[in-house]
């Protein structure tokens, strides 16, 4: 059996070689070359053993005839997959098939045919995988308006919001502002309403309104994300205030940041969190907070972490005399706590 799955492995990776390669050379309208080229591709992937896998390949197989413009071959692989996919058990096995299989059809801009293997999808994971697949394709097609309803047809509202922030931002590239707009105010609003998982989908939508350089916006949104952190209770606080932490970190806003780390009860996140606070202070050039953070840090071992990032940044300052005393205490620091750490093994073990 291993052998067997070693053999596909090493026939699905030539067929991909193979393709890619037909292409290429269909493309640089070497016709004969390309035929011969993706003659072999075929042969290669019609000889993996396992059906599935098999399957997938000729998916990939059937995409790279249709970049080649070859488009009766792709179109023949297109019309076999779905009778292979239906030979195939347990089910599971199946949807993941035609999942691809949807995404090889939008590759190929056949939305249509594609959204309806899509909706034949049972499986709550293939599904999504499926209608992700999609709407991406529209997105690329600069078909906006179908990619946004296929979005809202995703049952799974963190996969619904990264999907919609993907549409904002190429909206946002194609200078279309208040479409993305748009898309990212439905993607805030799916985010907020997910009970636990809505203060990392809300900071997911922060990273993507800073990347297209709205920064009100990801601001506005960011304190959103707080307000909901703190109205949670148990493991869904620590999380959502270990990764608002982060995101207030990165932002620059540094007291929330602290605030938000010192209110995490579980042991050595809030030491974890407040380091990560000094070393940002420190890239920041903010060395009088940061050296007064790192001191207040209680557990040695992250005591000793941040002092060695701001005995790393005041050197790059070219604060040496300044860096050497610090990195000096973290080290010392560092020594102390592995002894501790030493000591206290060897009572457990005793």
């Amino acid at each position: 059996m291993e052998v067997a799955a070693c053999m596909d492995f090493v026939e699905i990776r030539r067929s991909k070689e193979l393709s890619d390669r037909a292409v290429e050379l269909a493309i640089a309208n070497q016709e004969t070359e390309a035929s011969a080229v993706f003659a072999e591709a075929t042969t290669v992937t019609r000889s993996i053993r396992k059906m599935s896998s098999r399957a997938i390949a000729l998916c990939e197989l059937a995409t790279a005839f249709h970049r080649a413009n070859r488009h009766d071959q792709a179109q023949a692989l297109f019309a076999e997959i779905p009778q292979i996919a239906q030979s195939l058990w347990p089910a599971s096995s199946r949807e993941n098939v035609l999942s691809e299989l949807v995404a090889a059809l939008a590759q190929a801009g056949q939305f249509t045919e594609a959204a309806s293997v899509a909706a034949s999808l049972a499986g709550e994971r293939e599904s999504i995988k499926a209608l992700r697949s999609l709407a991406t394709a529209l997105t690329q097609a600069g078909n906006f308006e179908e990619a946004a309803n296929v979005i809202r047809s995703i049952s799974n509202g963190s996969e619904r919001v990264l999907t919609f922030l993907e549409l904002a931002v190429a909206l946002e590239s194609r200078d279309r502002a208040d479409e993305a707009s748009a898309m990212f105010a439905e993607a805030s609003t799916v985010a907020g309403s997910l009970e636990y998982r809505s203060v990392y989908s809300l900071l997911q939508v922060v990273k993507s309104l800073e990347q297209v350089n709205r920064p009100r916006e990801a601001d506005t949104i960011l304190t959103e994300a707080k307000t909901i952190a703190y109205s949670l209770y148990n493991e869904r606080r620590e999380n959502s205030l270990n990764q608002l932490a982060t995101a207030l970190t990165q932002a620059g806003r540094f007291s929330e940041a602290i605030e938000a780390a010192r209110s995490m009860r579980y042991p050595s996140w809030p030491e974890k969190a407040l380091c990560e606070i000094v070393s940002a202070l420190a890239r920041s050039g903010e060395f009088s907070e940061a050296t007064a953070l790192a001191y207040s840090i209680r557990v040695d071992g992250y005591r000793a972490e941040a002092l060695n990032h701001l005995g790393a940044a005041l050197k790059l300052a070219n604060r040496d005399a300044e860096a050497s005393t610090i990195l000096s205490q973290a080290e010392e620091t560092m020594q102390a706590a592995l002894k501790a750490r030493a000591q206290a093994l060897a009572e457990e073990l005793d």
